[in-house]
């Protein structure tokens, strides 16, 4: 058996190991903190990064230039892309019923089809312009 100076050393090995653990555990709950901390910053931010504006498909990043007067002249007309753009925006707002409502002539008897003029009478365009 040893000593009390070897039971001494032993005891003091046994407390620096112990002092050992403890830091090392305390660092790995502080980088796991960090880690959370990190990633939970990256979840939360919703805005993105500004990038430079090019022309890709679909959507990365295009913004398109503000309407001026010539498109502005463009669209009353009814011309190039302002036109279409001011073609669909009737479309949408005119209130039309979809043309899926709009039924397809029927064959008589004799296999020719009723003419046009009676199935739509009275009826407004089916493109919501008139």
């Amino acid at each position: 058996m040893g000593d009390a100076a070897d039971e001494a050393r032993a005891l003091q090995e046994l407390e620096q190991r112990r002092t050992a653990e403890l830091l090392r555990i305390e660092a790995e709950k502080e980088a796991a903190r960090q880690r959370a901390a990190e990633e939970a910053a990256k979840k939360s931010s919703m805005v993105a990064d500004p990038e430079q504006a090019a022309p890709n498909w679909p959507d990365d990043g295009f913004q398109a230039e503000a309407p001026g007067r010539l498109q502005a002249v463009q669209g009353a007309l009814g011309v190039g892309h302002a036109g279409d753009v001011a073609f669909a925006q009737k479309l949408l707002n005119s209130g039309q019923a979809p043309l899926g409502s709009v039924s397809a002539p029927e064959q008589s008897a004799a296999g020719s089809k009723e003419g046009s003029a009676g199935a739509r009478t009275g009826a407004k365009p089916a493109l919501g312009l008139g």
